[in-house]
């Protein structure tokens, strides 16, 4: 079973580096970094869970609902469990959208900037991720990152209010451009994680002793979850619930947080995870001691959960909460006007969601379509 396993990763990998093409053509036809394919060459050697998942799901390509990927590896006794699971996948799958590739690729076209790291086992180099110095993803590990986002968006809809992927795109093109190799003081990787959130997920050590962080439960929900989509991020996730996980914060853990793989697995899934605690357990219980109507629009819950992401923090979307004196009358659009003009870092969402939407060729866009309607399916 090993040596074919080998030799399926070794004519897939070889596949995949024949037929390659650059995903990050710039508008003037050129390529950005096209010397540089360390990125590349360092998930072409990932060997952690998530990436493996991807492998056996031929190239991140979904397949008809109830695709058995492990089915092929399983023995005779264990088909009938995974294909019980597979109701629950798929009962969960019809709750969320998925982010279309052509819309993650058109945000790989934006400019950026900032610090990029390349791991290799366990090491890391810096490099400037601007111009040409930028690293120039090839189809393979781009198809890996819509595989990864909608499978984490997935996992993290489980047995609550699905998570509405519009937002995240718009959160992920603001901040990073999906660029997940991104790291510095204010931010880690692809959701840009600081350690306060993961300390919040997954408790903190000082000394020997281990404190329990308030959204502890949503670690423990994909430790625990009967959803398959959640497999390989509890793979990754396993020894952190019993200790302290290593924090973004530190430029030594930066490679646990920034790496093709396990690093892109555990950012998306602490990234989520800390999102769906804020929303759930911060954001809407304050809206409904105000205004329980108000507490079932999703979008505007949404609109406050994005707020919590800037420079104010969680205070701000309460502060906001309250300065608009929000109630059961309440104008919905009146509400989300003011978030955005009181909030720059929504309103900056908003703006680089055009910038996307400007690179966007195979798909017809509105004037309005900062919500993210094009890029969901």
């Amino acid at each position: 079973m090993r040596l074919f396993l080998f030799s399926f990763f070794f004519v897939f990998l070889m596949i995949g580096a024949a037929n390659a093409q650059h995903a990050c053509i710039n508008d003037k036809g050129g390529l950005k970094g096209v010397q540089s394919q360390s990125i590349n060459k360092s998930f072409e050697n990932s060997r952690d869970a998530l990436t493996l998942d991807y492998q056996l799901s031929t190239n991140g390509i979904p397949r008809a609902p109830g695709y058995c990927a492990r089915c092929a590896t399983a023995k005779p006794q264990q088909v009938q469990a995974l294909t019980d699971q597979l109701q629950q996948v798929v009962a969960e799958a019809t709750k969320t959208k998925k982010i279309k590739r052509s819309c993650i690729e058109a945000s790989l076209q934006r400019e950026v900037g900032n610090t990029g790291y390349t791991c290799t086992g366990g090491t890391k180099k810096a490099f400037d991720n601007a111009g040409a110095s930028a690293p120039c993803l090839n189809q393979n590990v781009v198809n890996f990152i819509q595989f990864a986002l909608n499978k984490a968006i997935n996992c993290m809809s489980t047995g609550r209010d699905p998570i509405d992927s519009r937002f995240i795109l718009k959160k992920i093109n603001n901040e990073t451009a999906f660029n997940f190799f991104l790291a510095y003081n204010g931010g880690v990787g692809i959701g840009q994680l600081t350690s306060n959130p993961v300390k919040e997920i997954a408790g903190w050590k000082e000394g020997k002793t281990l404190h329990e962080g308030n959204a502890k439960h949503v670690l423990e929900g994909v430790l625990n979850s009967p959803n398959p989509a959640c497999t390989p991020f509890a793979e990754l996730l396993k020894n952190e619930d019993e200790k302290a996980p290593p924090l973004p914060g530190s430029p030594k853990n930066y490679c646990k947080w920034v790496s093709p793989g396990e690093g892109i697995g555990r950012n998306l899934i602490y990234a989520l995870g800390y999102y769906v605690y804020m929303r759930d357990d911060v954001i809407r219980p304050a809206i409904e001691k105000r205004a329980p109507n108000m507490a079932k629009n999703n979008d505007l819950v949404n609109y406050f959960t994005l707020v919590a992401y800037g420079p104010g923090g969680p205070a701000q979307s309460l502060a906001m909460i309250k300065n608009f004196r929000l109630s059961n009358k309440s104008n919905p659009a009146d509400i989300r006007t003011k978030i955005l003009k009181n909030s720059g870092y929504v309103n900056q969402t908003e703006q680089k969601m055009l910038e996307l939407l400007g690179h966007l060729k195979e798909e017809p866009y509105s004037a309005d379509d900062k919500k993210g309607n094009t890029c969901i399916e």
